[in-house]
């Protein structure tokens, strides 16, 4: 008996869903990072939108697990990371207006926030141990 992941894919049809998801992920990534980027700048009452930190952490540690599944390798993650990370950048330069994340600490912890919650899981899985082969009796 063979397990699931086992059986040939006459069609393509992972490969298929890979590439969907990878673009799926890229564009959500894009879509994130924009959304977070523009929040830095939102003032309640004087006060800086600090609810955009959290927000920022829990939305890229689900845009990494959504990557890996929906890409279905380990490496998916990449399709999430590298648009995010370019939208940062670009967010950072400066711009005839003035700065979008670099002028305000809020900006500043958004982008090494923000990051970490995207490279800390992926450290993390990847230190763990190896899960053995299914079918494998150990």
């Amino acid at each position: 008996m063979t397990a699931v992941d086992d059986r040939p894919d006459p069609h393509g049809t992972r490969l298929v869903l890979g590439v969907a998801g990878a673009a799926v992920t890229v564009v959500l990534a894009v879509l994130t990072a924009f959304i977070e980027a523009v929040c830095t700048s939102v003032r309640v009452g004087g006060w800086p939108a600090v609810w955009v930190l959290p927000l920022a952490v829990g939305a890229n540690i689900a845009l990494i697990w959504f990557a890996r599944t929906a890409v279905g390798a380990p490496w998916g993650w990449w399709f999430a990371a590298v648009p995010w990370f370019l939208v940062m950048i670009f967010a950072v330069g400066g711009t005839t207006e003035g700065d979008q994340l670099a002028n305000s600490w809020l900006g500043l912890a958004l982008l090494a926030l923000g990051g970490m919650a995207l490279v800390g899981p992926v450290a993390f899985l990847s230190a763990r141990a190896p899960r053995p082969p299914r079918g494998s009796a150990v």
